[in-house]
């Protein structure tokens, strides 16, 4: 096993100060992680292992009771629990994870035999679910999911989506979900579920050779396996059962790995998110054995992927596919691009590198560009009584498109189950801890107003931020010697620092702390206007999105044509005015007949995110 440089305090010792977007979007999730009923998220689970539902009510959209990807959101269900706990300490959300998991494990124990004895009844040319499985015993011990093991089988002999969706996809929520369980709480149960999951999972696919689990990863969304991959080499670094190494490596995707170890663009025209938590499974690989080819993948796709495939926001795609390098004008369409779910793993992705290189600031250039300008935009702060936790599927980014959202309900997508997760763990990278010469280095990335605090280190950080303006202190106090790393944005044109030692152009300054002291640095950050252009053109046109300090900025506007911006020769500061609303704590930019705000206040109107440039 290699370790990282350092590690990332648990959401416990970092607390978010409210109020601030972040800490509004924070809340309205967690009353919807309480609102959402444990027992309607199992309802499918027991249904279809023949127990009481409880009378519960059933879930809707993906995770309706006859859906064919049933049960990937109770993963996420779990994990978001896990998370609000450790964010908030509220023990309602660690016993109703518990109830969770204690259910999830007593349906697990009624599966018997040998995994690779399974064998369906139905064919690819019949896949009817009334002739799937009914009969626990035969499936396999360790196995647990809303469904019976038949779209396994299904997928063993090539059945393609839409005649099944995803199975190992679904499995992998489940595993991530209880491993979330495990670290974010501790419950022992939470493990055993993970560990029969890893059982079945190596005796179902052992048998199979290595050309025919080829054969089943390459396909469209029916070999989706989300990070089976990751979760495997993360239980495999628990328990040290090398069983569960070895089944980790039976999800390697040996259709792109190989191009990417070497810098080859493998992905383009491939489902986005099909792939990219594959490549977090790449580095937690990477961290169970040390071995640099997993390093190398990740390190690779992650400069692919944000100098040739990604948008100004942090998003990728259109619909849910990467497309061409570098052609990002020519695919934006109106509502389809940039799906959520997809950001959301290329911030883990990030937030893994960077574990390993904490003086590699680019990784949190972009963790902050997609945080601010995705997730944090990605949720309806008006609330109804059929929608608390609303989320968007793609964050558009066509001429006058407008975001839509999930419900608590009827809905259930890919990004449904992320963002509830998304909005609970906002400080998830902000700090970094590690040793250097002996003594402890604490980097802060994100200026997201909250406090660290590690009494067991003697460290006490607090962030007061003015967001969405850039004026940020930074307080460090404790009865320990420690630096402070202090990210300088990309973004910033330019940086005031006092009380920390400063150099421009440097991507971190240092705020010294003395035990017993107190250390202050006063920042400002000075937003600038940029344009961030598109590789490509559009009818021989320059597209670009406007930019101010980290903002994607949009304009209003119901034309589904491109708004052309005359810019001209002209500074964009002769062509945008700014004027700023500390008390409401907003901003706009006014400029060629267009009035501006930043994407994550874009909510109930249609908007322009790029625009053609003369």
């Amino acid at each position: 096993m290699i370790n990282a440089k350092g590690y990332y305090p648990p959401l416990s010792s970092a607390k978010l100060i409210p109020r601030s977007p972040y800490t509004d979007n924070r809340d309205r999730t967690l009353s919807y992680l309480r609102l959402l009923p444990a027992d309607t998220m199992l309802y499918s689970f027991r249904l279809t292992f023949g127990v009481d539902t409880k009378g519960a009510r059933k879930p809707g959209g993906w995770d309706d009771p006859q859906g064919l990807l049933r049960g990937h959101s109770l993963g996420h269900f779990i994990s978001a629990l896990s998370l609000a706990y450790s964010a908030t300490g509220d023990e309602f959300f660690k016993d109703k994870v518990a109830y969770i998991v204690d259910e999830l494990r007593s349906l697990q124990l009624m599966s018997k035999g040998d995994p690779a004895s399974f064998v369906t009844a139905c064919t690819p040319d019949n896949v009817k679910q009334e002739d799937w499985s009914r009969d626990p015993s035969t499936w396999g011990e360790g196995f647990i999911s809303a469904y019976s093991p038949d779209q396994f089988a299904l997928l063993e002999q090539f059945t393609p989506y839409a005649k099944i969706w995803a199975p190992y996809y679904t499995l992998h929520k489940i595993i991530a979900g209880v491993l979330e369980c495990y670290a974010r709480t501790g419950n022992e149960t939470a493990l055993d579920v993970a560990r029969g999951i890893g059982d079945w999972v190596y005796g179902r696919l052992s048998p199979l050779t290595d050309e025919h689990r080829k054969k089943m990863w390459s396909m469209y969304i029916a070999g989706e396996y989300g990070g089976m991959n990751e979760s495997l080499a993360t239980l495999y670094s628990i328990t040290g059962e090398e069983k569960y190494l070895a089944a980790a490596k039976m999800f390697d995707n040996e259709n792109i790995f190989p191009g990417l170890s070497h810098g080859e663009d493998t992905i383009h025209n491939l489902h986005a998110n099909q792939h990219i938590p594959q490549i977090l499974g790449a580095m937690a690989e990477y961290k169970a054995t040390g071995d640099e080819y997993y390093h190398d993948v990740a390190k690779f796709f992650f400069d692919i992927v944000t100098e040739h495939h990604m948008y100004a926001i942090g998003g990728v795609g259109r619909g849910e596919s990467f497309r061409e390098s570098d052609k990002l004008a020519a695919n934006i369409e109106s509502d389809r691009n940039c799906e959520t779910c997809a950001a959301y793993n290329m911030l883990k992705l990030a937030r893994e590198l960077y574990s390993y290189e904490p003086d590699n600031a680019k990784y949190m250039h972009y963790y902050e560009r997609a945080l601010i300008n995705q997730i944090l935009a990605s949720q309806n702060p008006h609330t109804t009584h059929y929608m608390h936790n609303g989320v968007t599927y793609m964050l558009p980014i066509g001429p006058g498109a407008e975001k839509d959202y999930s419900d608590d309900f009827h809905s259930f997508t890919c990004c449904h189950g992320t963002g509830m997760e998304n909005h609970v763990k906002y400080q998830d990278a902000s700090y970094f801890i590690t040793e250097r010469g002996g003594k402890t280095v604490v980097y802060v990335n994100l200026y997201i107003a909250s406090e660290l605090t590690l009494c067991e280190r003697g460290i006490d950080i607090k962030i007061e931020s003015a967001f969405p303006f850039g004026d940020v202190k930074v307080t460090a106090s404790g009865d320990a010697d420690y630096d402070v790393k202090l990210r300088i944005p990309y973004w910033a044109s330019g940086a005031k620092v006092a009380g920390a030692h400063f150099r421009d152009g440097d991507d971190y300054t240092t705020l010294e702390h003395k035990s017993g002291e107190t250390a202050v640095a006063d920042m400002t950050f000075e937003y600038g206007l940029r344009l961030e252009y598109t590789p490509d053109t559009l009818d021989g046109d320059k597209v670009a999105a406007l930019m101010y300090g980290p903002f994607v900025m949009v304009a209003r506007g119901e034309s589904t044509d491109f708004i052309t911006l005359n810019i001209g020769d002209r500074r964009l500061e002769d062509v945008f005015t700014p004027s700023h609303n500390r008390e409401a704590g907003a901003f706009v930019l006014v400029g060629e007949g267009l009035e501006f705000m930043p994407m994550f206040r874009a909510h109930g109107f249609p908007y322009h995110t790029y625009f053609k440039i003369k």
